[in-house]
């Protein structure tokens, strides 16, 4: 711990209780600090430019996977949505000419 001198103006102003309390002060400070700062180990286990790399091409690689699954469960809605139009298009299409041979057969005699 570093020696701080004051002023003589501060310690008139101050009285001596004042300065002590300003002394405690700057040394509370200047601990809170020192305990903010990192040490060798801490920079040693941070994440370096090549991990980060390396986890944003992993996310890249499984988007582009996700993407790609997306886009195949899209196209078989689209089949399977396709399927059931013609189907029910199929269906229409046999009730009007039922229908309509009904209408023939007991109208038109």
């Amino acid at each position: 711990m570093s020696v701080m001198t004051i002023p003589g103006v501060l310690r008139e102003r101050l009285g001596d209780d004042g300065v002590d309390a300003l002394l405690a002060v700057f040394s509370e400070v200047s601990l809170n600090t020192r305990n903010d700062l990192a040490t060798k180990s801490d920079i040693k286990d941070m994440a370096t430019k090549d991990d980060i790399k390396a986890v944003r091409q992993a996310t890249k690689d499984d988007l582009d996977k996700l993407r790609f699954e997306l886009k195949s469960e899209i196209e078989k809605s689209k089949v399977d949505s396709i399927k059931w139009m013609l189907a029910f298009w199929a269906s229409q299409i046999g009730i009007l000419i039922a229908a309509m041979g009904v209408m023939f057969k007991f109208f038109i005699k």
